[in-house]
């Protein structure tokens, strides 16, 4: 065998081209495979990833809208109290002036207007 290409023959010559061009190409095809496959994995990672960022931040809204309508919610209820308290005492008020109206109608006593 001949000690190096220039000795070889030019189809020997293009053999050990071919031999090396077959060679990069599988070298080539596996690390497209492997990088496909790392990619993937790490797209599939990603994901998992977004997809638990998503939950918590979900939750945290969540929680963050249930405060809210839970504080809303007491501040109504306080109004509403506030409301029906005074309506509770204008209805005292009101219940004693139209005593004294019906008093003094029934002893037939002057009417004083603006009692009610």
């Amino acid at each position: 065998m001949p000690n190096n290409e220039n000795d070889l023959s030019p189809l020997d010559q293009i053999r050990l081209v071919e031999s090396e061009m077959a060679r990069r190409i599988t070298a080539a095809r596996a690390a497209a495979d492997q990088s496909l496959v790392n990619a993937r994995a790490q797209s599939a990672q990603r994901k998992n990833e977004a997809r638990e960022i998503g939950i918590r931040e979900g939750q945290v809204l969540y929680k963050e809208s249930v405060a809210k309508a839970e504080e809303e919610a007491r501040s109504l209820s306080a109004q509403a109290q506030l409301q029906a308290a005074e309506l509770r005492q204008k209805g005292h008020l009101r219940m004693d002036a139209a005593v004294r109206l019906t008093i003094n109608v029934v002893l037939g006593r002057q009417v004083e207007t603006g009692d009610l």
